[in-house]
Order: structure tokens, then sequence, then C-alpha cells
């Protein structure tokens, strides 16, 4: 007769075999994850930064997985933005994030602003120019928006990580220039900043992501000021994407002086504060905004005034922008001009 430890020993190995099994049957035994770099030759939350995370809403209910409003309905990816369109046509490589092999590629797409009139243009190319790498175990990375003509591997071709596959664009249904990453498990979407969210939720409490951690030196933000500055006159949401407004700094012969911000990420009941501040330490124009009636992706505000008859005061103007959620400061920017 068997001996009483054989007996627990058979147990316990037909017991292990038996979650093994259950595991394999179930999907359970899920594969490694994909360590992930960063998709652009950048410094994240210094020179480019996340406008739009993946929704983790259901319906309409759109939210990120932070429980913020950096996203929107639907959005199954990353966007990695960066602040205008000259810097964009200065180049901006777009890296691969992890070794691979080339499943497509699109290249040939204008690089154009999206309006509602050119909407039609890019049905059914909406990611614009791009390319899809695999990955091992079922995993795939998806680059959209490239920059026309930048495209430089082929379908095929083995990939290594950091390995540049082209540079950032406008092509495809995008506004703003950036890259949108999209990353898929078995063709499920995976949001890379919260891979083990259960689906419809999301958090406050920051968990693991998909980033290596020598890469992602960065955490949540919202409510990012991304452009800010003085210029000489009116100045519309055109010229600050253009990125060429520094030919336009006032001095003291100008007929206006005026500050404008762009913010990402400013949520409902914000509420916002801009001044201009002249040499004297005395503001010399303010206006504190009405509380916002619901989530922005993108903000812009100004505020300026005209040359008054005995001229511009020599010495240092400084604006002071600020965000406030109730009594709790949020967010503030100070930039100076002077002459």
């Amino acid at each position: 007769m068997a001996s009483r430890w054989a007996i627990y020993l058979r147990a316990f190995l037909i017991f292990g075999m038996a979650l093994t099994l259950g595991e394999a049957w179930s999907g359970k035994a899920a594969a490694d994850p994909l360590h992930l770099a960063i998709p652009l030759e950048c410094t994240l939350g210094g020179d480019c930064f996340v406008q739009n995370y993946v929704d983790h809403g259901t319906g309409s209910d759109y939210r990120d997985y932070h429980c913020g409003a950096m996203t929107y309905e639907g959005h199954d990816g990353t966007d990695f933005r960066i602040p205008s369109i000259k810097i964009q046509k200065q180049g901006v490589s777009v890296l691969a994030v992890a070794d691979g092999r080339v499943k497509a590629v699109r290249d040939g797409v204008p690089d154009a602003i999206l309006t509602s009139a050119t909407k039609a243009d890019v049905a059914g190319e909406e990611c614009g120019n791009g390319v899809v790498i695999d990955h091992k175990d079922g995993w795939q990375t998806q680059y959209c928006h490239m920059a026309q003509g930048s495209v430089g591997v082929k379908p095929g071709s083995r990939i290594v990580r950091g390995a540049v596959l082209g540079r950032v664009g406008l092509s495809g249904a995008t506004e703003f220039p950036h890259l949108h990453l999209t990353v898929r498990h078995n063709g499920e979407v995976v949001d890379p900043f919260a891979p083990n969210l259960a689906p419809g939720s999301c958090s406050e409490k920051q968990g693991p992501t998909l980033f290596d951690e020598k890469d992602l030196t960065f955490d949540y933000h919202d409510r990012i000021v991304l452009n800010f500055g003085f210029v000489d006159g009116p100045v519309s949401g055109e010229d600050i994407e253009q990125g060429d407004l520094k030919s336009r700094l006032p001095d003291h012969d100008s007929q206006a002086i005026v500050a404008y911000v762009r913010v990402m990420g400013v949520k409902k009941g914000d509420v916002q504060t801009f001044a201009i501040i002249g040499p004297d330490g005395e503001p010399i124009v303010k206006r504190v905004f009405d509380p916002l009636t619901s989530p922005k992706a993108q903000n812009s505000l100004y505020i300026g005034l005209k040359r008054p008859k005995e001229g511009w005061k020599l010495g240092i103007y400084s604006a002071i922008y600020s965000i406030s959620e109730g009594n709790m400061p949020k967010a503030n920017k100070w930039f100076f001009l002077q002459f």
C-alpha cells in the first residue's frame, strides 16, 4: 500500500496539473506583456505630451483610464502630440516601441488639417500614413498620422525597438500634429497606460503600465499649458498651431499687447484667470472666465489692451494664467516680456 505521503504528493501533482490545464483552457495563461518604449524621439512631458488616452467609458460616457476627460468617445489609442506645426515640419521621428516584424504600411496620404469640408476625403484612410507591426505572443502596434513620404519601412521587414519608422505628420483624420499609437493583444485594444484595468473601469491610482520605467518618467497629467506668449495684436488658434508667433513679439511701438495661452485637458467647472501685469507691478488687464460647462481637450484664451496715448512704459510685463477647481489651485503659468 502506498504511503500517506505518496498519496498526498500524487494528489498535489494532479491538482497542480488541473490548475494549469484550466488556465490554458480558460485563456488565463496570458502571454508575457509587451514592454514598450516611447514612440517619439522626444521627452514626454517636456517637448511632447499625451493629449488623448484610450477611452475607458461605456457608450457616450467617455473617460480616460484615470477617470478624467482626456479622451473622446471610442478612442482606441494614445495620441502623442507635439506643440506646433512648425516643430512638425522640422521633423520629429516616430520610433518602434518594441522588436517585431512589419505587417502593413501606408504612405502617400497628404498632410492637411482635417475640417468638416475635408472629412470625406480621408474616409477609409483615417489613420493616414502609418505602420502596423506584429510582435511576439499575439501583440501588435499601429502607428498613425505620419508625414507623407516619411515612412521608411516595408512589409516583412524585421524591426528592432527604437528603429525610426518615419516622422510625425498631419495625414488622415487629424486636427493637430501627433502620433496615434494603438496597442492590441490577440486583436483586442489594450491601454498601454493601464493594461490591467477591467473593461469600462478607471482608477485615479496609477497601476502598472506597458512602458519601461526607464522610458516612462511621466505620470498622468491634465490641465497642461501647451503654448503661451505675447503678440502685438489679435491671434487665432490657427496662428498658435502654426507656431510662428515669435516674429510678432510686441515692442515699444506696438499698437497692442496681447497674451495668449493654449491648455489641454481642462475640466468641467474649472475657473481660468488671466492677467497682464505692468512694469509697476499692477494689473493693466485681468479677466476671470466663467466656469467651464464641459471638459475640453484643448482650450485657447487671449487677453490684451491697446497702446495708451502716452505710450508703453519701459520695463518688464508679465502674464499670469491660472486654473482653479473650487478653491483649489490646479495649474498656473507665468511668462514675461521686456522692452
